[in-house]
């Protein structure tokens, strides 16, 4: 049985994805928006009803259910109580209150006791060092929240953490927590997050984004065990090619809605296989070690087939396993020069045609560069579809290990370096002049741990790169595994 998983939602952005990405768990379990459940269905095809108790009762048969039944498993990330109530193992943080006051009021099954919200109200003015000092100072009220949704777990497996790397909250509270994370934790708890890089194209509103980034990247490569990087620039690409900017803008707020509504797909479909069991992958740690082959290469990237219900249609699992490889619909910009570590196709579907993900497998395994050290595996999670899902059609998401995440980061340090320069801005992260060459010697240590992931993905293309690692043991080497058909 897999463990439970504690979501942490920090800042407007990692709030913003954090209210879709619960809409969509809550969609798939049949959980209302205040907590109760819908009555799971025993046939999906005629959407006959599981009788949930002995008595004959017809009104208390429709309107109450029990886990006693259930083929899914909801519990991993949502709290039953005692009056058949769900509430996501959710901790919502941010340093102003109108973007969690649009979630709860959205989902009041969200716990209040787990929110957090500081008292000033004021934000962290998109820079990163407010938001870390605030950590800090809130360290002790954050682990009392942290801590007591711990203690509701029975097998505590994974945090995950929703954040944007480049504002102030996001990146500078996120950043104390996964250091307060770690410390308490260590290794016995999985450490991922689902990372939003900014922009590149045209001019940021926030002139600091580089520093914000470059802060918030090294504490990301020293305390987390996977990173799932979503770059703006690749959403907003996809976005416009699966819904053709359907999403009506009504304000600010919404103006990412579409692609926050990807990046909560693809973070609710990595979860499939635990929350509706097969016979593979029944943990994050069996998805996650297939994925990162050494602890310095665990930034990945995905990818996701269209959607049936915007006019694309797959006729099968070929195909679906083609488009998932191509280019257009990764969540960060992949050159013709990338090379693959790793790859895993999730096939969400009833009925999986075996004999057609062969032939995808076989064609991906021509097309798809690897590198040369590791195994021309190509993965393949069968997904279940929600009985409470209308939608029946065969769905796809793809994760990666690859290389493109050398220009991602090398964009970031070339923007980095353009304003370290002149030290433009810098003073912005100080108080005075006792501070000033310390926050210099965090803006290089930063850059130093940024430009050796770089180097080690450069590395790791060469056909002797585990040869001179002198303590493999403990790495974690993808291997061939069958396929769950």
């Amino acid at each position: 049985m897999p463990g439970e998983t504690i979501t942490l939602q920090v800042g407007q952005c990692g709030n913003q994805v954090g209210l879709q990405y619960w809409q969509q768990l809550a969609l798939e379990h049949g959980i209302n928006s205040d907590g109760k459940s819908l009555p799971y269905p025993l046939n999906t095809n005629n959407l006959r009803f599981q009788q949930l108790n002995n008595n004959n009762d017809t009104e208390s048969e429709t309107t109450t259910t029990s886990t006693k039944y259930r083929n899914d498993h909801p519990e991993l990330f949502f709290t039953l109580s005692d009056a058949n109530t769900y509430t996501p193992r959710s901790i919502l943080v941010d340093m102003e209150p109108s973007v969690i006051s649009k979630s709860t009021s959205t989902l009041p099954m969200f716990n209040p006791r787990n929110v957090h919200l500081s008292e000033q109200g004021n934000g962290a003015a998109n820079n990163w060092i407010n938001g870390y000092k605030y950590g800090t100072e809130e360290e002790e009220r954050l682990f009392n929240i942290i801590d007591r949704e711990a203690d509701k777990c029975d097998n505590l497996s994974n945090f995950q953490l929703f954040h944007s790397v480049a504002g102030g909250t996001g990146s500078g509270v996120g950043s104390k927590i996964l250091e307060l994370l770690s410390d308490r934790y260590g290794h016995k708890k999985l450490l991922n997050t689902f990372s939003i890089f900014p922009s590149n194209e045209g001019t940021s509103d926030v002139v600091v984004q580089p520093y914000n980034t470059i802060l918030t990247l090294k504490r990301l490569i020293d305390y987390s065990d996977a990173t799932f990087v979503f770059h703006n620039d690749s959403l907003n690409q996809i976005e416009n090619l699966l819904f053709n900017n359907t999403f009506q803008q009504h304000d600010d707020n919404d103006m990412f809605l579409g692609a926050n509504k990807l990046i909560a797909n693809i973070s609710a479909s990595v979860s499939n296989p635990l929350r509706f069991p097969g016979y593979m992958y029944s943990s994050i740690e069996s998805i996650l070690s297939n994925l990162i082959p050494t602890p310095d290469l665990k930034f990945l990237t995905s990818s996701i087939a269209p959607f049936s219900t915007q006019k694309h249609n797959y006729i099968n699992e070929y195909e679906m396993i083609l488009e998932l490889s191509n280019d257009r619909y990764k969540t960060n910009r992949v050159t013709s020069d990338t090379n693959y570590l790793t790859m895993m196709n999730y096939l969400i579907g009833e009925n999986l045609d075996s004999n057609e993900i062969r032939k995808g497998i076989l064609k991906s395994q021509q097309r798809t560069p690897f590198v040369p050290w590791a195994s021309r595996s190509v993965q393949v999670v069968h997904g279940k579809k929600s009985p409470f899902v209308s939608n029946r059609s065969l769905e796809g998401v793809q994760i990666t290990n690859n290389t493109s995440i050398i220009e991602v980061f090398n964009k970031i340090l070339r923007q980095y370096d353009l304003l370290i320069k002149r030290k433009a801005y810098v003073n912005r992260y100080y108080n005075g002049l006792e501070e000033e060459q310390e926050v210099m010697d965090l803006f290089s240590e930063s850059r130093e741990a940024v430009k050796r992931v770089v180097d080690e993905y450069k590395k790791c293309k060469e056909v002797n790169y585990l040869d001179d690692d002198d303590d493999e043991e403990g790495d974690l080497i993808v291997v061939d595994q069958d396929m769950d058909i």
